[in-house]
């Protein structure tokens, strides 16, 4: 098991990695920048990551588990069904999509991870909010908003739909994105007939 010190440097590493990342974009970025950046040397960090790859999955890992954990502080504030699907909508836009990681995340997803390994955290990390959807697709079973057994595909119906729509941060304010994240939780609630 790792020594509380051990996890202290590990954490430190993927603090000020995260910081380079975001000011220079992943490509730009080298271990030899992060030794500089860090004052740890570069024994010490492949001792905790054994790839600049790896280490960047492990910062949105983190940064993903840090989004679901918010969720389920601010979730409690929505009452319903339909209230959380807006929650999460705009937990989406404010928490996730306007985070200055994102555009690093795109980059790193866009040069494409060749570890098999790799991929799998990355479709994990993609995956993950889909538990906190079924949650509340739960509730909207429990309200009898839906039948039980429609649970499975309405969370990738929903989720896939959130994805999509997380393409247009380039090309709108975050005012307007959380507009259109509305109006898809409207569609997807009622329909467009």
């Amino acid at each position: 098991m790792a020594t509380e010190k051990a996890l202290r440097k590990r954490d430190l590493i993927l603090d000020k990695a995260k910081e380079l990342f975001i000011q220079h974009g992943y490509a730009a970025t080298s271990m030899d920048d992060l030794v500089r950046y860090s004052g740890i040397s570069k024994g010490s960090i492949y001792y905790h990551f054994e790839s600049k790859e790896q280490l960047f999955v492990q910062i949105l890992l983190r940064q993903n588990d840090e989004w679901m954990r918010a969720w389920e502080e601010k979730s409690s504030q929505y009452s319903g069904f339909e209230a959380k699907l807006y929650g999460v909508a705009d937990h989406l836009v404010d928490d996730f999509y306007l985070n200055p990681l994102v555009k690093v995340a795109e980059e790193f997803h866009l040069g494409g991870a060749e570890d098999s390994n790799l991929m799998e955290q990355l479709l994990e990390i993609v995956q993950a909010p889909r538990q906190l959807y079924r949650d509340i697709f739960a509730d909207g079973v429990r309200e009898g908003k839906m039948a039980a057994d429609d649970v499975d595909e309405m969370v990738i119906i929903f989720a896939s739909m959130l994805d999509g729509m997380s393409t247009s941060f380039y090309e709108r304010s975050s005012e307007d994105l959380r507009k259109l994240y509305h109006r898809g939780v409207d569609i997807f609630l009622r329909g467009i007939l």
